[in-house]
């Protein structure tokens, strides 16, 4: 009777055991590990710490939620690096353990350089050709002022709208889809009100100008006269240029990395 109580009580506490971690699995799926890199790394010093803080809780909550690892890294100088090749390597070292991607925004002060870089994962939701202009354009305004707190929020948040769009429509964000066709019918048909009331005012002032009846009016009897017709053929040239060869594509650039994003000065 003992042992089989014993025997109970050691099934239930193995279930116990094993029900609680796959919970624990589950719920930390999308949790970057306690020894990640921190998501703000502020060595220029631009953050007070409630900014750094409320930045931090914001971004933890995106990840959170995506499965994504999301940097913001200031530094003073780049010590004559190239921009890209900075954000790129920072966001391949650091940012790599996110689920479904990494996406860095770094800002060199003493060069006054700014760029954003993404993994292989993280370019397919947040294209090159459409995505990243979007993004840009969100924070750049606020990064030009000074306002690094607003302008690193609107970057965070912006990431997440273009996450949600992604997971929710199964593809990336394009800012032409956003385009109302509604908007576009409206714009032609004011357009072609326009066009039609100016028309109708020019030709209100041909009043000296009437319709001719039939094709023949509008010749002018005995205008001209033809005694001879020949046609002469004169001459041709032909250039050829020869075709250069496709020597292949260059190592250099972005066709060089799999990361995508882009950059400039602020």
């Amino acid at each position: 009777m003992i042992r089989k109580k014993i025997l109970i009580w050691f099934v239930g506490f193995v279930a116990l055991v094993v029900g609680w971690g796959i919970f624990s699995a589950e719920s930390l799926a999308n949790v970057p590990p306690t020894n990640a890199v921190p998501s703000v790394v502020d060595n220029a010093g631009l953050l007070s710490n409630q900014q750094k803080r409320e930045l931090m809780t914001r971004i933890e909550a995106v990840e959170k939620e995506h499965g994504v690892r999301i940097g913001v890294v200031t530094m003073k100088s780049l010590q004559g690096k190239d921009p890209k090749a900075v954000a790129d390597e920072i966001v391949l070292r650091d940012y790599k353990n996110g689920t479904h991607g990494g996406i860095v925004l770094i800002l060199a002060m003493e060069s006054r350089d700014w760029y954003v870089s993404t993994d292989s994962r993280m370019r397919k939701m947040i294209t090159d050709a459409e995505g990243f202009p979007h993004l840009r354009d969100q924070f750049l305004p606020d990064l030009k002022d000074g306002n690094y707190a607003d302008a690193f929020m609107a970057y965070v948040n912006t990431a997440d709208e273009m996450l949600t769009y992604y997971e929710t429509e199964g593809e990336p964000y394009d800012p032409f889809i956003e385009f109302s066709m509604l908007s576009l019918l409206i714009a032609m048909g004011g357009a072609g009100l326009i066009a039609a009331l100016v028309w109708s005012i020019l030709i209100g002032q041909l009043n000296n100008v009437h319709p001719a009846i039939a094709a023949d009016d509008y010749l002018l009897r005995d205008s001209i006269q033809l005694d001879e017709r020949k046609d002469t053929f004169l001459y041709t040239n032909v250039s050829r240029v020869k075709k250069a060869k496709n020597q292949g594509s260059s190592s250099s650039g972005s066709s060089s990395s799999s990361c995508g994003g882009g950059g400039g000065k602020f």
